[in-house]
């Protein structure tokens, strides 16, 4: 025979009428400010313009020079405009050069200067002057312009020969001197080879400040062992025998009355590509320094192993002047070396550049790589989510295992020894700890200073010189307890060779375990239908809809038996005394329907081992209010539904 044990819930639904009262603030906007305000006015004091000269020749474009291999024929070097004063001299500075091409065809050729001079600009007439550099000593106020012509010609002038002619230049002449205050100074090229068979130049210029000072200006290194400069023009020399690194070029202006000004600039020298450090893992970028008025036609990127290995590494014909390694390894990467070949093409000529063999290093990555993996289970009783980090309806006396992994996959790293955490239960007992599959026995447990509910049990010395993978499991005997749950977490401290602490690792998952109570809690829900009038009859309402479930279930129980849900109603809608003429319906998925009363309707049941869920009905079923005919009087009606959970015992 079977018995029921009856469990009555009850709870009060209204029948009720919210209304949302919604204001819009709108916000007030001030139009009165301009949108555009004039802050200030600049007005120039004077304002002058020159006239525009003419030259005596179109000046000839600026070479097209790769590293030191000239393409086209022109001036590197221009004569710069220049302020003095009567009777202080200044001299015009120039170099010229041929193209690779004009220099072949002329291979006996020799430059010849001339210079050319006019004081409006746009006369010119012929100096008797013929050489390279043009010093003037003026005697009165103004400004005069001049512009040179180089002309490369062999025995017999005329055949094959290549000229060129240069911007035009002023030198402006003042009653008096005027002083420099500051002076900057840069340089055409910031970058010099020093491995090639011709040596590797750039000019340094300086801009007073202002920028008609009269002053002159000499130049130095602060090494010359990596690179000259010629103190009046400013030609900067590099050296040819591979030294690198960084000189730092200095101008001075020295005024009339015995003050100066200095700038300076730094010029990076080296052989094209600079040595390399990367992490290992990490890719390493080769990069050809230097400037280019055009790209080369074709780049080939070598590698020298560790063993002496040259080995193309790339060869597209292509004219790329960076290359990046793969991910690096440091076993075989750390001490390889890179080089490029630059191929220059002009015309007929070919020229090759080779840039100097750059060092990879790879650091070694001693960084510990820990993965950590944790599971949970319950061999006395199977409850558990599918990823096995939650255990549920876990009871005293059960058995519990945790099984960590722990892998450091990085062969080089740092990590010697580990110390394992994981927190538990307090009433929990330890029965063992094996570690990859041995006994384990070098732990201590603690009581956790932040949990009173809770133990620190920690596992020593686990010696990762000797392995990097370890598989854990720790087999406990669950104690009486009164929380409903508990968080298991796990960490793992890493410690180096000088038992230094490397770093906290955690796991991505945590553990939790759910302990039964053997409860069942209900909590039933408000519902209120639709307003009527005095006149509505024969009329069926349905329930206004609400966000969550109309009775909320939490089964807990870890022996679930059988259950049936029911609905009543045991008093009709009433207000203030008033009755009204209505009748509770209970609709089924298949449109039928039985009217509620104190005997109940069934709503729900489960068979032995189900969890009763939440009730949460659809539109079309549950309860719904028939309003029959009649008057009825206006009021806010309510009434007393119960829930009623049996259980069946055997």
């Amino acid at each position: 025979m079977k018995r029921k044990r009856q469990i009555l819930i009850s709870t009060l639904f209204s029948m009720m009428l919210i209304f949302t009262a919604m204001s819009l603030d709108q916000s007030n906007f001030d139009k009165s400010t301009p949108e555009n305000e004039i802050i200030s006015k600049v007005i120039p004091t004077v304002t002058t313009a020159k006239a525009a000269v003419t030259p005596y020749h179109t000046p000839t474009s600026d070479p097209i020079i790769l590293l030191f291999i000239w393409l086209t024929s022109g001036y590197n070097l221009q004569p710069e405009n220049q302020y003095t004063y009567v009777n202080n001299p200044k001299t015009l500075y120039t170099d010229s050069g041929r193209s690779v091409v004009d220099a072949l065809l002329g291979l006996l050729a020799s430059p010849h200067y001339t210079w050319y001079q006019s004081t409006d600009g746009q006369n010119w007439t012929q100096m008797s002057q013929t050489t390279k550099e043009l010093t003037i000593t003026p005697t009165k106020v103004g400004t005069v312009y001049y512009q040179q012509m180089t002309r490369w010609y062999g025995l017999i002038p005329g055949l094959l020969d290549t000229i060129v002619y240069s911007k035009v230049a002023f030198i402006t002449t003042f009653p008096s001197p005027i002083n420099a205050t500051a002076l900057s100074v840069k340089a055409n090229d910031n970058y010099l080879y020093n491995n090639q068979s011709s040596a590797a130049t750039t000019y340094v210029t300086g801009t007073p400040t202002p920028n008609n000072a009269t002053g002159n200006i000499t130049w130095k290194v602060n090494d010359t062992s990596l690179a000259t400069v010629d103190s009046r023009t400013g030609l900067v020399t590099a050296n040819t025998n591979s030294k690198s690194g960084t000189v730092r070029v200095t101008g001075t202006m020295s005024n009339s009355d015995g003050t100066s000004v200095s700038g300076y600039v730094d010029i990076k020298i080296g052989g094209g590509l600079d040595d390399q450090t990367v992490d290992e893992g990490k890719k390493a970028t080769f990069t050809v320094q230097g400037k280019f008025d055009e790209k080369p036609t074709n780049v080939v990127w070598h590698k020298v192993d560790i063993a002496g290995k040259d080995t193309v590494v790339t060869n597209n014909n292509s004219d790329v002047l960076t290359y990046t390694t793969a991910n690096t390894v440091y076993a075989t990467d750390n001490g390889t070396k890179y080089y490029a070949v630059l191929t220059v093409t002009s015309g007929d000529s070919t020229t090759t550049v080779t840039t100097n063999k750059a060092n990879l290093s790879v650091r070694k990555n001693v960084v510990p790589d820990i993965s950590i993996n944790n599971t949970i289970f319950n061999s006395s009783y199977e409850d558990h989510n599918s990823e096995n980090t939650i255990i549920n309806n876990v009871a005293e006396n059960d058995k519990v295992i945790h099984r960590i992994t722990v892998k450091d996959s990085n062969l080089n790293s740092a990590l010697t020894r580990a110390e394992i955490q994981i927190k538990l239960p307090k009433t929990s007992i330890i029965d063992n700890v094996k570690v990859n599959n041995q006994d384990f026995t070098d732990y201590i447990s603690v009581s956790d200073p932040d949990n009173n509910q809770s133990t620190i049990l920690t596992l020593r010395n686990l010696n990762f010189v000797t392995t990097k993978d370890f598989a854990i499991e720790i087999n406990s005997t669950v104690g009486k307890n009164e929380i409903l749950s508990f968080n298991s977490n796990v960490s793992v401290n890493g410690y180096d060779t000088g038992d230094n602490l490397l770093g906290q690792y955690l796991p991505a998952q945590s553990l939790q375990l759910n302990f039964a109570d053997n409860s069942i809690n209900l909590q039933a829900n408000d519902w209120s239908y639709k307003t009527i009038n005095s006149y509505t009859t024969d009329t069926l309402l349905d329930r206004d809809k609400t966000e969550s479930s109309h009775l909320e279930v939490d089964d807990k129980r870890r022996n679930k038996q059988a259950l049936t849900l029911y609905l009543s109603q045991k008093n009709p809608f009433k207000s203030d005394g008033k009755v009204l003429n209505s009748e509770m319906r209970y609709y089924q998925q298949d449109g039928s329907y039985e009217v509620l009363n104190e005997n109940g309707t069934l709503v729900s049941e489960t068979v032995n081992g189900q969890r009763l869920d939440s009730v949460a009905w659809q539109e079309h079923e549950g309860p719904k209010l028939y309003i029959s005919d009649g008057v009825h009087e206006a009021g806010n009606y309510t009434t007393q539904l119960e829930w009623s959970l049996v259980e069946s015992i055997s």
